[in-house]
Formats: C-alpha cells, sequence, structure tokens
C-alpha cells in the first residue's frame, strides 16, 4: 500500500511483533483508556483495534480515531512531548489539537510499505515501551535511535468500514430492484456478479458497455468504502430491442446509505448543516423538509465528469451526474446518515427522485 485515504479504517500492526495497537478503556472513565499491543481480535473487541485517520489541521497531519469509541483520538499521555510519554486515547480537546495531530512518515522496507507515526508536539514516533515483544505491551512517544529503529515502523492494513461492523441506528426498505454491491467482498466477485446481472437484461449490452459497467462499478466501489458506506445498490434497467434506435440505452442509478460524523445531535444539526452546505456548494439546491421521523436536510447537486467512466458510453465526452442526498440526523448520536441516489440518466430523474423519496419514508429508528 503506497497511499493512505483519509476517511479509511486501519488495522495499525507493528512490523517487529506483528501485533496491533489497541486501545484499552479505563472502566471508570468511559472518555480515557491506556494504548497498548495486543494480537488481532475477532468480533466485538476488534472494534477497538481499528484507526480511522482523519485529516488534521494541515496537509499530510491526521488525527486517529478509535472505532470502538468514536470521539476518542491516540493521544500523548497528559499532553507532554518528553521523550518516553506514554500513549493513551482521550476525548479530542481543541486546546491541545496539535498533541492529537500525526505526521505518517512512509519508509520502504524488504517486506514493503511501512509507517512511522510522529507527534506534531515534541516531534517524536510511537515506539514501543521497552522494545516488548509480549502481548500487554504498551505504546510511548519516543526519539528514534537506530538500535530500537524497528519497534516503530507500522504497516497499516485497510479494512472497509462496513466489514468492520458499523451500524446506523435505524431500519429501512430498499426496493427488490436495486441489486447490493458487498462492500465486503472482493472486487472480482463483485465483477462477477454484475456481469450476470447485466446478462440476464432482456436486452444484453454491448461489450463496450460491459466495459464500461465494470469500470464504473470499481471506481464507486472503492469511493464507497472509504467514505463509509452501510449500504449500495445499483439498479440497471435496458430499454427493449424493439423500441427505435434512438431510445434505446442502459440506465443506471446508484442508491447508497453513508455513515457520516455530526458536531450535534439534534435538530439545529439540521439548520447548521443546510447553511454550511449551501455556502460550500452555492450551485446546488439546498433545502430542509420534515420528514414523518423528523427534519432532514436535502441536497441536489450535478457534476460534469470529464472522460467519464459510466454504464452508457466509450467515456470520451463530459457527464452530467446528478445527484440528490437526504441527510437525516441519529437522535442522541454526533452521527448522520446519507441517503444518496445518483444517476448520470438525468432523462429518469424524476423516477429515481421518487424512488429515493419512497425509500426515506420507510426510515425509522431503532
Amino acid at each position: 500500500m503506497s497511499e493512505l485515504i483519509e476517511g479509511s479504517q486501519y488495522l495499525i500492526k507493528n512490523q517487529k511483533t506483528g501485533m496491533y495497537l489497541t486501545g484499552k478503556p479505563t472502566p471508570d472513565r468511559p472518555e480515557h483508556g491506556m494504548v497498548e499491543l495486543q494480537p488481532l481480535r475477532e468480533g466485538e473487541a476488534r472494534n477497538s483495534q481499528l484507526w480511522e485517520l482523519r485529516q488534521g489541521d494541515a496537509q499530510g497531519r491526521f488525527m486517529l480515531r478509535n472505532m470502538e469509541r468514536k470521539q476518542s483520538y491516540l493521544h500523548p499521555w497528559g499532553h507532554h512531548n518528553d521523550a518516553g510519554t506514554k500513549l493513551e486515547e482521550f476525548v479530542y480537546e481543541q486546546d491541545h489539537s496539535d498533541s492529537y495531530m500525526w505526521e505518517l512518515v512512509r519508509e520502504t522496507t524488504t517486506e514493503g510499505d511501512a509507517w512511522k507515526l510522529k507527534c506534531v508536539w515534541g516531534g517524536r514516533w510511537l515506539n514501543i515501551v521497552g522494545h516488548s515483544d509480549a502481548a500487554g505491551a504498551e505504546a510511548e512517544i519516543y526519539d528514534d535511535p537506530s538500535e530500537t529503529h524497528e519497534y516503530r515502523l507500522w504497516t497499516l492494513e485497510r479494512v472497509p468500514r462496513t466489514a468492520s461492523g458499523i451500524r446506523l441506528p435505524l431500519e429501512y426498505s430498499i426496493p427488490k430492484e436495486f441489486q447490493p454491491l458487498d462492500l465486503a467482498a472482493s472486487a472480482e466477485e463483485n465483477t462477477n456478479l454484475l456481469l450476470a446481472r447485466l446478462g440476464e437484461l432482456e436486452s444484453p449490452p454491448s461489450p463496450e458497455e460491459l466495459a464500461h459497467a465494470v469500470l464504473a462499478q470499481q471506481t464507486m466501489f472503492e469511493m464507497l468504502t472509504a467514505a463509509g458506506a452501510v449500504y449500495a445498490g445499483v439498479l440497471l434497467t435496458k430499454t427493449p430491442a424493439d423500441a427505435p434506435k434512438e431510445e434505446q440505452h442502459l440506465s443506471s442509478a446508484m442508491l447508497t446509505v453513508i455513515a457520516r460524523p455530526s458536531e450535534l445531535n439534534n435538530e439545529e444539526t439540521v439548520e447548521r448543516l443546510a447553511r454550511m452546505l449551501g455556502a460550500v456548494h452555492p450551485g446546488a439546491e439546498v433545502g430542509v423538509v420534515r420528514l414523518p421521523f423528523g427534519p432532514v436536510v436535502l441536497l441536489t447537486q450535478e457534476s460534469k465528469v470529464e472522460n467519464p467512466a459510466t454504464l452508457l458510453g466509450s467515456g470520451d465526452q463530459p457527464a452530467v451526474v446528478r445527484q440528490l442526498h437526504v441527510f437525516v440526523p441519529i437522535p442522541g448520536r454526533l452521527a448522520m446518515a446519507d441517503f444518496s441516489i445518483a444517476t448520470a440518466n438525468v432523462a429518469d430523474w424524476d423516477h429515481y427522485v421518487d424512488i429515493l423519496a419512497g425509500v426515506c419514508n420507510t426510515i425509522a429508528f431503532t
């Protein structure tokens, strides 16, 4: 892996010991936990070994968020920058922002890419206390003498969010015509499923359309796993073969549900988000509507894609992709669900809007 994707989840493994960086909560202080090395654990406990890279205050700087305690980040104990300071995970405090920032410095080894994690405050490196190979060894920040260099090399194993157990506390119904992407499956498995579905259409696509369908799906798959998709489904329709030639086309839309962070957990989220989206996307249509379960933010925008990889043609001409997002605040949580539908078939837009509206009207919190 040569590049790191902001927003993705990673298992951080020490190259010397083969063990993983783990947040260990303090029983009487839920906002606080010490950090140690443990073998990879399966099931629910593994969330404490998953870390999300979140872009910091400068390019190349990240905050490492623990995915079991979503508001806590990797942090030097007591805001110290001295060599030997132990590591903890702690709720982010704006006054000490530098102590939550890390620079990830890539190094090439005989086993492939490795990373050194450098704390912005103090400029020291993530290290194993006492250079221990045993499970339970704590982590610290320290200087980097060459004789202990291997204890400061880490491999980051990317894990799609859906494969790591994220669940939204709500239910919804998707029309059966949508074929879901398996976000935990391999690219090859998803490609084979797509080709099988395309082959079942009344009027099979041309070889060119098949090639571009595969490329488009794989591009979307990479974007969705990085963005935290909980669900992604594709609707494919082909006009009958006996239709006039100028009306024959392969139409597609993708419906997604994505978990996104939120600053607030009440209705103020909606008004603030609407104002922010209107400022950031001046060409989009932004509004607030009330659904049976509460207010949501709507965002409709179009993007011009040069040389697109779509399901529709050769990709040598720009395409317009239209999207509708419905941002749903999660009661009692600093999170939102982003329900969206996107298509390059703008002639079918009204139909796709009706589909998304129907899905949103089935939302019920659990």
